[in-house]
């Protein structure tokens, strides 16, 4: 069953938007210039809140699966897992050090910046590595029973920023994504 691969990936699309909407302001602050605090914080909330959640659990059992059915993918499934604890971990961190700095601590900007971008770049690999490596042999391994296990292990709910009701927090981001996309879409 493909469709769930599918949405996975049409997942870290909507993922990869975030990821450039946080590059560009980062790139603000690095700068000297003022970036959207509160949407580095919502989209930081977002990311450690759904994806951390909800999503990398789901590619962890569907992952799990894979490297069952085919073991030679095993090496690389411990590596994915892995690499979602540690984009959790750094999300946090970061969450912390960006609540820090807007509460009044006085943080050199390096200390926001650095790992910020290393995030991001954390993100973007370890993403690239699950559509380019594992996504292609789960299409072909994976079957529609394993996907009903795996959806009633894991129930995600409706995505609270890209499903069809935007939680009031994610408003702005939204309209940023619509607003980068000029398209002409609702941002509500």
């Amino acid at each position: 069953m493909t469709n769930d691969l599918d949405k996975l990936q049409m997942a870290h699309a909507d993922f990869a938007k975030l990821l450039d909407l946080l590059q560009a302001q980062i790139g603000l602050f690095h700068r000297g210039e003022q970036p959207d605090y509160d949407l580095i914080l919502d989209i930081f909330y977002y990311m450690t809140h759904y994806p951390d959640r909800f999503h990398h659990p789901k590619e962890d059992l569907a992952f799990a699966r894979l490297a069952e059915r085919a073991p030679d993918t095993r090496a690389k499934v411990e590596e994915l897992a892995r690499l979602h604890r540690v984009i959790a971990q750094s999300g946090a961190r970061f969450l912390d050090t960006l609540d820090a700095a807007l509460a009044g601590a006085i943080l050199p900007r390096e200390s926001v910046e650095v790992p910020a971008l290393e995030y991001i770049a954390l993100y973007r690999d370890h993403m690239n590595m699950e559509e380019h490596e594992l996504f292609p042999i789960g299409r072909i391994q994976l079957r529609d029973n394993d996907w009903v296990d795996i959806n009633a292990a894991i129930d995600a709910g409706e995505d609270p920023l890209f499903g069809w009701t935007v939680e009031a927090r994610y408003r702005a981001i939204r309209r940023q994504i619509v607003r980068a996309a000029k398209c002409g879409c609702a941002t509500e």
